[in-house]
């Protein structure tokens, strides 16, 4: 890869583009440009360490920031440049740094040319491994601890990646769940780190095309989709809230683990919420009982199957059986109730 932008210092003030920058491809000349595409700078510095340490607390909307100094004498500087959509980001901070982020639903990919970090999230802990890139916890707080550092983000808005994500994965748009621990193959990363370094120059130039922007914000989206395995998983919106983040956790894991024998107890531990507490927030939000919406999604996984298999090939009984359902009557009965027809009936179109 090349050093292209990956310190503060090299986001430029100024930089003409066109929609015949490298990078770009020639099908994207005539893409349509989505809202929230005005093009956005920033950057500061000094050698303050309460300053920065103020600074960063309120642009990340961060909680308990406490910064102290290395040895040698301390400065900081971060630029930003991008729009609504996404937005490349560089950071040098000659500190330590610690703090609680407690919400956010953009996705986050960030990689260390100097220094780390460590993330301590609900479902485990993630340490930064050299220049290679990693996922930072969507939708979930999470507390870091980060060494003097000199490091590059990507910061993409949800609705954009997953609009993006549902091109792939042929569904609607819904919440992508990263597996944050998965190491990128040496190919995958080469790929990502080409990527990068093409459209970058287009995503930080004031003078770049809407149409331009948005052709390589999206290359560069698809790439990450490239680099570590992904799930969508079809979530309520409703639910994807700060307030009701334990309760996303709960239905995720239902997808995650449907055609496994778990029960309502191992969901309200999965979340961290007491039995009684996840019984009321699936009845207000979900309108059903952890055990009802389980059944709920597997019914949902055995049409699916059945949609997909061949007459005659596939057996009913063998594909509700792969999804937890022993009783074959009671399960034929709930999937009449659900879906107004048998589930012969389903494989048989």
């Amino acid at each position: 890869m090349t050093d292209t932008y990956t310190t503060p210092e090299q986001i430029p003030e100024d930089r003409p583009a066109t929609p015949a920058d490298p990078g770009v491809p020639a099908a994207f000349a005539d893409h349509p440009v989505t809202p929230a595409t005005e093009f956005l700078r920033g950057s500061w510095s000094g050698d303050d360490i309460d300053g920065a340490r103020r600074q960063l607390e309120e642009s990340l909307d961060g909680r308990q920031f406490r910064a102290r100094p290395a040895s040698g004498d301390f400065a900081y500087r971060f630029a930003t440049a991008g729009d609504a959509r996404l937005s490349v980001q560089t950071g040098t901070f000659r500190g330590h740094l610690q703090g609680v982020i407690p919400w956010s639903r953009d996705y986050v990919v960030s990689w260390f040319q100097a220094g780390s970090v460590t993330i301590d999230y609900p479902r485990g802990q993630l340490t930064s491994v050299g220049a290679r890139p990693f996922l930072t916890p969507t939708e979930t707080s999470f507390s870091f601890a980060m060494t003097p550092h000199r490091h590059g983000i990507v910061q993409i808005d949800a609705t954009f990646l997953e609009d993006i994500a549902a091109e792939r994965h042929g569904g609607p748009s819904q919440r992508i769940v990263f597996d944050y621990d998965a190491v990128p193959s040496d190919e995958d990363l080469a790929a990502w780190r080409k990527v990068l370094g093409d459209v970058t120059p287009i995503i930080v130039a004031e003078g770049s095309s809407g149409a331009a922007r948005l052709a390589a914000q999206t290359l560069l989206v698809l790439a990450l989709l490239d680099l570590f395995p992904w799930r969508a998983v079809d979530v309520p919106v409703a639910i994807r809230t700060e307030r009701t983040r334990r309760l996303r956790l709960a239905a995720e894991y239902v997808h995650a683990h449907a055609d496994e024998p778990i029960t309502s107890a191992d969901i309200a531990v999965a979340s961290g919420l007491h039995p009684r507490s996840l019984q009321a927030q699936m009845s207000e939000h979900l309108g059903a009982s952890p055990t009802g919406y389980l059944r709920t999604v597997r019914l949902d996984r055995v049409r699916q199957d059945l949609l997909s298999g061949r007459p005659g090939e596939t057996r009913v009984s063998e594909v509700a059986r792969r999804w937890c359902f022993g009783n074959l009557g009671r399960f034929s009965a709930s999937y009449v109730d659900r879906f107004g027809e048998l589930p012969r009936e389903t494989l048989a179109r």
